[in-house]
């Protein structure tokens, strides 16, 4: 009776994965269909959730569904070659790469001996006596269930309380709340600036719809699309983001998959040294579609892919071709990484079962991707007639040469030192863990994509021509499944150290508390858990924002320092603020009318209490923004208080923070 109880509960797990992929899939799907009949946000709500249904369907009812939930499961191997040779060089290429500046010409030396390596741990690993595919290792414990289901609460708790503002909510929780505000057509183009009318700020290509998913949603709740995305949906995708890890170490067949899970949670928790670190994509920014990217559909792209290839299940295939449609309503990086992923994760176990039949047929699970991509290349053209430029013109010594190093974009993710080195150990070894042969490859194959396929000498140059890879190039190290990984190689038994998983789980955690820091930490931008949970917004700014959008009428302007106007941006749209984003002053939607310079200078001052480019500039940048609501920061500065009389505007309250004007 326990037991069956414990197997519905895991199959309640991973049936919620599969649930929320079909939704975001199934709402990617609609929401590209909406735009092209220009269907209103409440049509393509209902549209959204008939496709939903239909997905859902033919996710429980086929002919697979009484299959184990240990799937694929873990088998037993007869023969696992150690080979001490290639475990020391592994261990001195990841100190190498953790230490030493490997740029210029160093890169391509250090990847032919990447290359040697690689194919000696395959050949190893294909040598080995085939896995049988008829037996599981062992059966989960009720207790390793429980374990993983609390970790899976704590980080969405975590998720809740944690604030550590990221700028990116300008753009992407303010379109959630601007489609919660307006009952039109889905945005394609602005809502920060403007009602859907200016160019959006950021590069042509294939929109994101997973914002339009939760301002439609909460148009039709009693919560705000900020409440929605903070308090709801960020909290569910931090603990799916633990359920799938789990998920796909039982896949690999770990030796403990609930042990390997919490090790590889507790290294996000302490990766919060670097801010494109694996760590910080973790709680602190669960609701971004890059990160539900990262966390839910990496993961279960590897696990249905490698199980098509090796078994062949339909459930499988369908499961990871919804996947990979769901990856192109979060984020455009899903253009490169949704293809890598499933090709290599369906490539290597197809061919271990000697049916590359099936590779073929998985052709449709990165189509999606695949014609994002395309979309975003053509629609720039000059870009494809730069990198054609490029290509023809490159010399044998300017390949070699990258002008985007492979060795710097590991630093963005990894950092530089101890910490690097345990992850880089973690990456290049973790298929030494495992004793399936196909997971074994699994495991090879993520390391040989990132290193021997983007990294590359001059294919991030080609990329970066093409659409700018210089901004996304750390993300290709998202291919590789990094806290499954550390966790196997954390909980892998050493022969004669009983106590190896616990010592190892010591020295990873001392050293990231020594050498790194933790998400949680205030080092950390400034990281902190707040109770009662609040929006991940700058404080005190945030309660300034509010008491400024009562003020000002709607359909109004405020200005105040840039954090400020940050938070306007994502509580409301029916306000409208000065300078959410400096960054977002520049880009196609600026023309003269727009007055960049002048919001710039605007903020500047509201922040300082200074004119840093002359008093007349901050006097002419009022006049013509005329913002309804002020906010200048409290500082021992009159300057700019001096010169919002001249122009006309009248202090109203001092909340100890911020002076309010009106005009």
């Amino acid at each position: 009776m326990k037991a069956d109880l414990n197997l519905k509960t895991i199959r309640f797990c991973d049936h919620l994965i599969d649930i929320v992929i079909g939704l975001i899939a199934a709402w990617t799907f609609v929401f590209h269909v909406s735009n092209l009949f220009n269907l209103t946000r409440d049509k393509t709500l209902i549209s959204g959730i008939c496709v939903f249904l239909v997905v859902i369907y033919f996710l429980f009812n086929n002919s697979e569904k009484h299959k184990t939930f240990n799937d694929p499961p873990s088998f037993t191997s007869t023969q696992n070659k150690p080979n001490t040779v290639i475990f020391l060089s592994l261990i001195l290429l990841s100190a190498a790469l953790a230490w030493v500046d490997l740029d210029g010409l160093l890169w391509p030396l250090t990847w032919v001996l990447l290359i040697g390596v690689f194919f000696t741990a395959v050949k190893n690993s294909w040598n080995s006596n085939k896995t049988t595919t008829s037996q599981r290792t062992r059966d989960l414990s009720r207790l390793a269930t429980v374990l993983v289901i609390t970790l899976a609460l704590f980080t969405a708790f975590l998720s809740l309380i944690m604030v550590r503002p990221d700028q990116d909510d300008v753009f992407l929780v303010n379109k959630s709340t601007w489609v919660a505000e307006h009952s039109e057509e889905l945005p394609e183009r602005d809502t920060i600036f403007s009602d859907n009318s200016l160019p959006s700020q950021r590069p042509a290509g294939i929109q994101t719809s997973i914002e339009s998913l939760i301002g439609a949603v909460s148009a039709h709740a009693p919560i705000k699309a900020a409440a929605l995305t903070y308090f709801i949906w960020g909290p569910l995708i931090a603990a799916l983001g633990v359920l799938s890890t789990w998920r796909l170490l039982r896949g690999l067949g770990a030796r403990s998959p609930a042990l390997a899970t919490w090790a590889g949670t507790a290294f996000l928790i302490v990766d919060g040294e670097m801010h494109a670190s694996f760590g910080n994509f973790f709680v602190g920014r669960s609701w971004q579609g890059k990160t539900v990217l990262l966390l839910l559909i990496i993961p279960m792209l590897w696990h249905h892919g490698a199980n098509w290839g090796r078994t062949g299940s339909r459930k499988s295939l369908y499961i990871a071709t919804l996947a990979g449609l769901a990856g192109v309503g979060l984020s455009s990086s899903a253009a490169f990484l949704v293809p890598a992923v499933a090709f290599t994760a369906v490539a290597v176990t197809s061919v271990e079962q000697q049916e590359p039949r099936r590779l073929l047929q998985s052709s449709i699970i990165s189509t999606p991707a695949v014609l994002a991509g395309f979309y975003t290349i053509f629609s720039e053209p000059q870009k494809i007639e730069a990198a054609v430029g490029f290509i023809a013109s490159i010399s044998p010594k300017e390949l070699l040469d990258s002008g985007t190093e492979p060795i710097e974009i590991l630093r963005m993710v990894f950092n530089q030192g101890p910490i690097a080195l345990i992850i880089l150990i973690c990456v290049l070894t973790s298929w030494m863990t495992v004793k399936n042969r196909s997971a074994r490859l699994v495991l090879i194959a993520g390391p040989i994509v990132v290193f021997l396929g983007f990294f590359t000498p001059g294919i991030l140059d080609v990329m970066n021509e093409i659409g700018d890879a210089d901004a996304v190039a750390w993300r290709t190290l998202w291919i590789l499944p990094v806290p499954a990984m550390v966790g196997l190689v954390l909980t892998a038994q050493r022969a004669g150290v009983r106590g190896a998983p616990v010592i190892a789980s010591t020295i990873l955690v001392a050293t990231f508390l020594t050498f790194g820091t933790s998400i949680l930490s205030s080092e950390n931008r400034g990281a902190e858990l707040v109770w009662p949970p609040t929006y991940d917004l700058p404080q005190p700014e945030q309660q300034i924002a509010s008491r400024l959008i009562d003020t000002t009428e709607p359909g109004g302007t405020v200005s105040g320092p840039e954090n400020l106007d940050f938070s306007v941006s994502v509580i409301t749209t029916k306000v409208r603020s000065i300078n959410p984003r400096s960054a977002y002053l520049t880009g196609r939607h600026v023309n003269e009318e727009f007055r960049a310079d002048e919001r710039f200078v605007l903020s500047r001052a509201l922040e300082t209490g200074r004119a840093e480019y002359g008093t007349e500039s901050v006097e002419n940048a009022l006049r013509a923004l005329e913002p309804d609501t002020v906010c200048l920061k409290n500082s021992n500065e009159e300057e700019i208080a001096g010169v919002l009389r001249n122009v006309g505007y009248k202090e109203i309250e001092n909340d100890g923070f911020c002076r309010i004007w009106v005009s």
